[in-house]
């Protein structure tokens, strides 16, 4: 697992949809056994926030929506964001976070 991956992400209960989420956690998390990454959710929509950053043409993050994601629960690696939108996608977190 590598951050600017994609993967569809589904808890095991009923009521949970799949969704498809972006891993923002350092390769230094996600290569270590932490149970727990750090990701957003893909958006269909744009979120209309400054600090949202299209993904490709089809999908949008906004990175206010910083979530924690239980590695057991990524089920399929299904894209990788390229370097460009990763660079917009950290500025956007940079803002957000006043980093």
């Amino acid at each position: 697992m590598r951050r600017g991956e994609v993967w569809t992400y589904q808890p095991p209960t009923r009521t949970t949809r799949e969704r498809t989420v972006l891993l923002l956690s350092s390769d230094g998390v996600n290569d270590s056994e932490r149970p727990w990454l750090l990701g957003t959710e893909l958006l269909e929509e744009d979120p209309q926030d400054i600090l949202g950053v299209q993904i490709d043409g089809r999908y949008w993050v906004s990175t206010l929506n910083l979530t924690r994601l239980y590695r057991a629960w990524l089920n399929d690696r299904v894209a990788e964001i390229s370097h460009g939108v990763q660079e917009q996608v950290d500025i956007a977190l940079r803002a957000a976070l006043d980093l």
